[in-house]
């Protein structure tokens, strides 16, 4: 193992948090940490979604580094609930913060003791420290604190067509909505825990909010202990619906992966069988599209060999995804150490930074990673590089991009083999040079 990161494929967990709660309407992300914390995270997500990206922080000096930000955390959220009027404020911290020990639970209580006239505002805490894990641990944390902070418990009965949907922090807003149409064509009401499908789908709204706009309503959390069964993409989000299954009663159906053929149709059986009806045909249609995609290119796949570099649930999402279309996966780079990375189909398996990604690329004919990527790419002279993961700001549309469903897996088919084509012929031109 290498004593240090040279250059690292993770990003911090406040900013996958900060994602999730982008994901609430009306909700106000509150980083307790420094000022430049926060900046490099609006700056992060700017980049990537091309929006203006909503959140605050308690801008922790020197002084209050030493002293203790305790005082500085319960000043910022009644700062911004008088300023903002939120809906709900998302409170997370940074490196510092969690070092100095700030007891952010004890401030938040305090606060409420303090300040009853903001009672109606709820608070949630999501613990987000920059050493401990990555994006998507934050993401899957916020998630948590979400559920255990806003599902309310109660003895009424369950409503038997609506199920919650908790969607993993590496799928676009695309991704969402596909997932959201996909359940709804079973008659099935989807509660979509985040939701950024309308929130980061870059809509041009008649007025510009320091709140998120557009995600799922506090009142529509709530209502989700009533779901009859909760459905999670990405086993990073197991945990979260673990506790509404406890809390509630709920059952929970994991899926690693909602791209591939294979996938895809379990997905499809357990929407049938939750709602008790049959697969639409339009979905038919849909697979039967895939299927025949997947004969017309399977000769662009054949043995290509390929590199990734992802967050862990992406990296398992497409490494089982290219391996099935019949290339020979060399290295699979995850950002962080998580269940389910050994049995991946892969000569390599490792956790690690993008400086062991320019190692473990050599030979490679299609390198997967975020745009920070391109620097492994460039050296190694791999001229095919699909765009994955965040940021990608060197690339439009990635917030667009839908991989998820037949429609989605075929979608990726293409971008796939018209990359690999496009290389084959740049290749042969050199050869002919």
């Amino acid at each position: 193992m290498k004593n240090a990161t040279v250059n690292p494929q993770k990003n911090s967990p406040a900013l996958g948090a900060t994602l999730a709660f982008l994901g609430i309407d009306r909700m106000l992300g509150l980083l307790h940490g420094a000022q430049g914390c926060s900046t490099f995270i609006r700056l992060q997500l700017s980049r990537h979604f091309k929006e203006s990206i909503a959140l605050n922080s308690t801008a922790m000096s020197e002084d209050t580094a030493i002293f203790g930000g305790w005082e500085n955390l319960k000043k910022g959220i009644g700062r911004v609930m008088e300023k903002f009027t939120p809906g709900v404020v998302g409170v997370m911290t940074s490196g510092l913060t969690e070092t100095m020990g700030d007891d952010v639970r004890s401030a938040i209580v305090h606060f409420r003791w303090e300040n009853p006239q903001y009672d109606h505002v709820p608070v949630i805490w999501a613990s987000t420290p920059d050493y401990c894990g990555s994006m998507q641990e934050g993401y899957a944390a916020a998630v948590e604190a979400i559920v255990e902070a806003l599902v309310e418990e109660g003895d009424e009965a369950t409503i038997v067509n609506q199920v919650n949907l908790l969607p993993g922090a590496h799928l676009t807003p695309a991704d969402v909505e596909e997932l959201k149409e996909i359940i709804e064509s079973f008659g099935l009401t989807p509660v979509v825990i985040p939701d950024i499908s309308n929130a980061l789908d870059g809509h041009i709204d008649g007025t510009v909010s320091p709140l998120s706009t557009g995600g799922i309503a506090v009142e529509h959390i709530r209502a989700a202990g009533r779901s009859a069964a909760t459905l999670y993409v990405g086993d990073s989000l197991a945990k979260a619906a673990l506790k509404l299954k406890e809390r509630c009663g709920i059952p929970a159906y994991g899926f690693t992966s909602v791209t591939g053929l294979k996938e895809v149709d379990m997905l499809m059986e357990t929407l049938s069988a939750i709602s008790g009806r049959p697969i639409p045909e339009k979905h038919r249609r849909w697979r039967s599209r895939l299927t025949d995609t997947m004969v017309d290119s399977h000769y662009q796949f054949g043995n290509k060999r390929v590199a990734i570099a992802l967050e862990a649930d992406n990296l398992k999402t497409l490494t089982r995804f290219l391996a099935g279309m019949g290339c020979l996966v060399q290295a699979a780079l995850s950002a962080t150490r998580t269940r389910g990375l050994d049995s991946l189909p892969s000569e390599h398996i490792m956790v690690g930074d993008l400086e062991d990604l320019e190692t473990a690329a050599q030979g490679a004919d299609l390198l997967v990673a975020n745009s920070n990527g391109r620097q492994a790419a460039g050296k190694l002279g791999i001229k095919a590089h699909l765009r994955a993961g965040l940021p990608v700001f060197d690339r439009l549309g990635a917030h667009q991009k839908m991989w998820v469903g037949y429609r989605g897996t075929l979608n990726l088919v293409f971008e796939v083999a018209n990359i690999f084509q496009e290389n084959g012929k740049e290749a042969q031109k050199l050869a002919h040079n």
